[in-house]
């Protein structure tokens, strides 16, 4: 076979295998940053470099040299990295690899225009405003219900011993139980202590802040109050009666 012959048999052997491996389209990964699609037959003017082993090992060049196309010639093991606006031209034999551009975010649709963005912040700090108003109206609110249980323990204590209304009934003043006579009373001779006050309630609340009062005697016309250590058992009806005095006896005897 001539020289000549061999040649044009090489050369139509290297067409017929890059026609048959490099196929338009194709994408392959460099590197997650750096993409390529293969053309075929195509290339942009640029630097060449020899011995370059295949079209992946190109586009690598390419990618170092910070370029977004490369074309590769197997049958001289050429790399031709493109120059960036250099002229494109039809070449026979070649992978032509071009960068494959990341796609820019595409403009949210729904997305809020600037008014809207305003409006949304206005609105957000007018609910946050309410929100504050609401919470000290809350803390306020709170607060007047917290400074009323002490008036409405004083209101249920004055009613658990008042007379005539509890006369002979039983009722729990400041946590302890009693039992109260209105006009009626055990002998009030020999009284521990003596205090002033103007209610039965706190003539009781006297006796049930000491551990050893058992029994209290208050005056009905006057603001006295005596308070006894003496043992009467709280189911004893007193013995005595008058006008004068209202008792109560609590279970501690």
């Amino acid at each position: 076979m001539k020289s000549s012959d061999a040649c044009l048999l090489a050369a139509l052997l290297s067409v017929s295998q890059v026609q048959a491996t490099c196929t338009p389209g194709t994408r392959e990964t460099i590197s997650p940053d750096y993409i390529v699609e293969y053309q075929c037959n195509w290339l942009r003017i640029g630097k060449s470099h020899t011995g370059i082993n295949s079209p992946t090992e190109c586009a690598a060049l390419a990618r170092d040299a910070g370029a977004t196309a490369s074309a590769y010639h197997p049958p001289t093991k050429k790399c031709v990295v493109g120059r960036e606006g250099g002229t494109e031209k039809a070449n026979a034999d070649t992978y032509y690899m071009v960068k494959v551009q990341e796609d820019e975010d595409e403009e949210d649709p729904f997305a809020m225009t600037c008014e809207e963005k305003e409006a949304c912040l206005e609105r957000e700090t007018v609910l946050k405003a309410e929100l504050a108003s609401s919470k000290d109206q809350l803390a306020a609110s709170q607060a007047e219900c917290d400074s009323s249980r002490p008036d409405s323990a004083l209101l249920k204590d004055i009613l658990q011993s008042n007379c005539p209304s509890q006369h002979t009934k039983y009722g729990m003043v400041a946590g302890t139980r009693y039992r109260f006579w209105c006009g009626r009373f055990h002998e009030p001779a020999g009284q521990r202590e003596s205090h002033s006050t103007a209610t039965m309630e706190a003539c009781v609340k006297l006796c049930t802040s000491k551990p050893w009062c058992t029994m209290v005697l208050h005056g009905i016309f006057r603001e006295s109050c005596q308070l006894y250590d003496r043992k009467v058992k709280i189911e004893a009806t007193p013995p005595q009666s008058s006008v004068l005095w209202n008792s109560a006896v609590n279970d501690r005897a």
